[in-house]
């Protein structure tokens, strides 16, 4: 019985031995893979977090977004007012300016009437006056 234990614990050793020399035959591997996952881990981590605050302003940009959005529409129906008083405004503006072309050109028909106004005038002023 002896030997049987003997021959166990010898059978034993060499496959401990066999494990562990193949368990270790490429240790500098695993321990490559393993720093590798470690640091592969750390940057999931940070993308993680990076992702959680990029949504998060996305999120905040979406809703800039879209007050600008409403603003803008407000805006341009402000502009589309002003671009009609604009028009009223160079309506008047070109109105104003024949008014003006008609004041320093007097017209022979306007200082006939203004004449024959003030002949007219001056002659019931005077038969006023015999009488």
């Amino acid at each position: 019985m002896n030997a049987y234990a003997l021959l166990s614990f010898l059978l034993g050793w060499v496959i401990g031995y066999v494990i562990f020399y193949f368990r270790f035959q490429h240790k500098d591997t695993i321990n490559h893979l393993r720093t590798n996952l470690k640091e592969t881990n750390k940057e999931f981590q940070i993308v993680q977090a990076d992702l959680e605050e990029y949504s998060a302003q996305n999120t905040i940009l979406k809703e800039e977004l879209t007050k600008l959005l409403e603003k803008n529409d407000d805006l341009t129906d402000i502009v589309t007012e002003l671009s009609k008083y604009y028009v009223h405004i160079k309506k008047a503006s070109e109105k104003s300016t024949e008014l003006s072309k008609y004041l320093q050109e007097p017209s022979p028909e306007v200082e006939e009437k203004i004449h024959h106004r003030s002949t007219k005038k001056e002659e019931e002023k005077s038969e006023k006056k015999f009488f």
